[in-house]
């Protein structure tokens, strides 16, 4: 059994992680069967599945499934594994059909799992249930358009949401329209999962590591770097980074006269009329990132632009990532453009800031790897609070906060993470 003494230690002044929670492998199967197995896992959007018989392959922890958009235009999800042999049944990762044929033996299934040809079907006696060779199916829900699966959820979609809907419903209510993802820019990088959820979040960073990206957005046309900067820095009550209850954790950043991408899409007099006075005046002033656990992260406008990331642990040292761009469908195609640029700028293939964060986080891991001395989170725990005004009128309720360039946004998530993998249903 895992001791969580030997991972965590709270003091009720020091709050302390040992470096093992990114290596060990005791500790992340217990991550997938308690986390990525029973919690809801975001595996894509329904503009990815946007016509009847679309598809695409995603993974729920330790299994690789399979996505459908049937004709009927209902979302479900598989286990990607063929009930014969259990060779891979879909071997591409998205596209458009009715049906899928195993490349071994020839056994058919429709996109709503049912086998519908087997060779030889005399081998089974006539009367025989193929209704049992169906595919195993997983939970699929669905809100606001972001697509969640979970093998064995412990409880509904919008419970295990909570109060993180509130992020989802500022990304979607900004559009009337609706909004649709472009992408995806994939990649690896040689880590562990929790640390990009946590790097998502650390705004504390930003102005060192990110330091030559931000000065050279001052010479081109998207200087959302350098805006990310000047916000972090200033002492607005407005700079928060907090987590919720579940697990979930976030920043907001005071942008007031900063923001260059939201007034593209949408002016602070139709977000007032959209979503009321208090919350459309926060919308348009504050900008936030929000990290869902355990494998969404979405990243606002003028937040180097507007992203949706999809984590996908793959071993305790290596995790596949998937970027994509959210737009509004409405969007007038050169306000498009100049918002896909300013994503490629710091999350494209060849973008500056992501290969920044990929450096980091490899050295952790690798670090972590060795005995050594235990990360110490204590930063801001002396001004960590239960309410703060300006957020509470934006409709964000949490647990704690403080200032943005604290940790008290990751002493929140290892808190619920202990819970979870210790096998805690709240």
């Amino acid at each position: 059994m895992i001791g969580l003494e030997d991972l965590i230690r709270d003091d009720g002044n020091n709050f302390y992680v040992n470096p093992a929670v990114y290596t060990r492998e005791d500790v992340f199967d217990l991550e997938m069967d308690r986390i990525f197995h029973r919690l809801w896992v975001y595996v894509g959007h329904e503009s990815e599945l946007s016509e009847p018989n679309d598809f695409k392959v995603a993974r729920v922890g330790k299994y690789q499934v399979l996505i459908t958009m049937g004709e009927d235009r209902r979302v479900r999800g598989f286990v990607n594994r063929c009930t014969h042999r259990g060779n891979v049944l879909c071997r591409v990762s998205r596209g458009r059909s009715k049906f899928f044929r195993c490349i071994y033996h020839g056994w058919t299934f429709n996109n709503q799992g049912e086998v519908v040809g087997i060779p030889d079907r005399e081998g089974f006696p006539q009367d025989y249930d193929v209704s049992r060779l169906n595919l195993e199916e997983v939970k699929v829900g669905v809100y606001k358009g972001f697509i969640f699966a979970s093998v064995d959820p412990i409880n509904g979609l919008e419970e295990h949401l909570g109060e993180a809907k509130t992020f989802i419903d500022y990304i979607v209510d900004t559009s009337p329209g609706g909004i649709e993802v472009r992408g995806p820019v994939r990649y690896a990088y040689p880590g562990n999962w929790k640390l990009v959820m946590e790097n998502t979040i650390d705004t504390y960073h930003f102005p060192v590591l990110h330091a030559s990206v931000a000065m050279l957005a001052n010479y081109i046309n998207n200087r959302s770097p350098a805006t990310t900067v000047a916000a972090a820095k200033n002492s607005s009550a407005y700079n928060a980074a907090g987590y919720l209850r579940g697990g979930h954790f976030f920043f907001t950043l005071d942008k007031k006269d900063m923001r260059t991408q939201l007034p593209m899409v949408i002016s602070e007099g139709e977000l007032v009329r959209a979503l009321g006075k208090a919350k459309g005046e926060f919308r348009w002033r504050c900008t936030m990132h929000v990290s869902i656990l355990p494998n969404l992260i979405l990243l606002d406008y003028d937040e180097s632009a507007p992203t949706v990331r999809l984590v996908t642990p793959i071993r305790p040292d290596l995790t596949d990532m998937q970027t994509y761009v959210f737009l509004p469908k409405d969007l007038p195609l050169e306000r498009k453009r100049i918002i896909l640029r300013a994503y490629e700028e710091f999350s494209g293939p060849v973008g500056m800031g992501s290969a920044d964060d990929n450096e980091v986080m490899s050295c952790i891991n690798a670090s972590g790897a060795s005995p050594g001395p235990w990360m110490n989170l204590t930063k801001g725990r002396h001004r960590e609070v239960g309410r703060l005004g300006e957020l509470e009128e934006g409709g964000i309720r949490f647990e704690g906060v403080s200032n943005a360039l604290d940790d008290t946004f990751v002493r929140g998530f290892y808190r619920w993470w202990a819970h979870y993998v210790s096998g805690g249903v709240k």
